[in-house]
This record gives C-alpha cells, structure tokens and sequence, in this order.
C-alpha cells in the first residue's frame, strides 16, 4: 500500500494502542470543531496502530473499533492540521490525518528535509492550523 506524501511503503504491525505521544498528536488535531469530529474522537478512544511508514518516520496507519461510529468528515484529509515549529536548522514540518470511509486510517509526519524525522515532535512544537 503506497502511503501519501510518502515515497515508502506501510509495513505492517502487530496491532497496538497508541503510545501517549501519538495520543497527544492526534488528539491535538481532534481539539477543532470540524464536521464529523465528535465520531473520530470516539475512534481515537481506542484506535489501534496496524502498521507504520518504512523510510523511519514515525507515520503510522490507524484501525479504529468497527464499533465506534463512522464520521460524516467530508472528504480524504482532516480540515485541521498541525504545523511543527522548527529547532535549530531543521525546516518546518506538518503532521496531517487521513480519514477514510468515515474511519481515521493514517496519522503522517511530513517533513521537508533530505532525512526523515525518526519520532513525533513535543506536543509544545506544534500550533493547530484549520483551513477554510
């Protein structure tokens, strides 16, 4: 499965919870009020990670409970993204939030440097930017 905005592929995992800081990332993007929000925040409850991205960026592929509700979240790309202050020279990044049939399906870390970032930067880097 080819990943977008990434030029590697999804390896599978073993499903687990999300660790706390991916919570922290994914629920930061959770915290606007856009259609169909209140149904992903239910996913996210107890949504599992079922695979990551292979060039070692800490982008992951989402799971949630077939029990939870689907969201009515139009279109492929969440409305609200986040965007990563930059340390030192390294350039800014996003982190954006895939929605599928109604279900959360990838959480990425884009970045725009010649080597991938190996984990989700601190929560206190990131600012909420909702697009129109």
């Amino acid at each position: 499965m080819a990943v977008v905005g990434c030029d590697a592929w999804v390896v599978k995992l073993d499903p687990r919870l999300l660790n706390d800081v991916e919570q922290g990332v994914l629920g930061r993007i959770l915290s606007r009020d856009f259609q169909g929000v209140q149904a992903l925040r239910e996913q996210a409850r107890d949504v599992q990670v079922v695979g990551r991205c292979d060039c070692g960026c800490p982008s992951v592929e989402l799971e949630p409970s077939p029990l939870r509700p689907k969201s009515d979240q139009v279109g492929r790309l969440a409305p609200v993204e986040l965007e990563v202050a930059p340390e030192g020279d390294e350039p800014p990044g996003q982190i954006i939030l895939f929605v599928d049939d109604g279900r959360l399906s990838y959480l990425e870390y884009v970045d725009y440097s010649d080597s991938p970032p190996e984990s989700w930067p601190a929560v206190e880097r990131l600012s909420v930017f909702q697009r129109q």
